[in-house]
C-alpha cells in the first residue's frame, strides 16, 4: 500500500465512508453525516492513496464550547479517521498541520475536539492540551476534550 502524505481539501461526501468504517462501524451510516458538513465555514481535509482512495480525513467546523468562552473564532475537529492499514504513519499529523495553516487564514484562535482517550498522547505530541475529565460516549468509549490555542 502506497501513499504520499499530501493533504488536500475534499468534499463532505468523501469523508463518510471512512468515518463510518473506522469511527462508527456497526452503526447506521446516517450518524456519520454531520449537520455542519456543508456549511460554508466548514472544511474537510483528506489524504489519498495511489489509487486515489481517501485513507485519512478530518472535518473542521466552526463551533463554540462553554469551556472556551474566551475564544472568538473557535473551530472543532470532527471525524478524524485513518484507514486501519495506514495508521501510525503520520497521516493524522499531516492533516492537522495542513488544517492549522488554513485555520490561521480563517483567523481561528482555538481548535478543540472530543478525543478518544487512546489517542490522547498522539494529540499531546502535536501541542494539544486535555481537559482532565473523562466522559463516555455510549458504544464508542472514553473521551476527553482536547484543545489548542492558535
Amino acid at each position: 500500500m502506497s501513499f504520499e502524505k499530501i493533504p488536500e481539501f475534499i468534499a463532505a461526501a468523501q469523508t463518510i465512508d471512512l468515518r463510518h468504517r473506522i469511527l462508527r462501524p456497526g452503526f447506521d451510516v446516517s450518524i456519520c453525516h454531520y449537520a455542519e458538513d456543508n456549511f460554508s465555514s466548514t472544511f474537510h481535509v483528506g489524504i489519498r492513496d495511489v489509487s486515489k482512495n481517501i485513507i485519512a480525513n478530518g472535518t473542521f467546523i466552526v463551533q463554540t464550547y462553554d469551556l472556551f468562552r474566551l475564544a472568538k473564532n473557535p473551530y472543532r475537529l470532527r471525524g478524524m479517521a485513518t484507514e486501519t492499514g495506514f495508521q501510525k504513519q503520520g497521516l493524522g499529523r499531516s492533516i492537522l498541520m495542513f488544517a492549522e495553516k488554513e485555520l490561521h487564514v480563517r483567523t481561528c484562535d482555538l481548535l478543540w475536539f472530543n478525543a478518544r482517550t487512546s489517542a490522547e498522547i498522539f494529540y499531546q505530541k502535536l501541542g494539544f492540551s486535555a481537559d482532565p475529565i473523562i466522559f463516555d460516549i455510549p458504544a464508542v468509549g472514553p473521551h476527553k476534550v482536547m484543545y489548542k490555542w492558535l
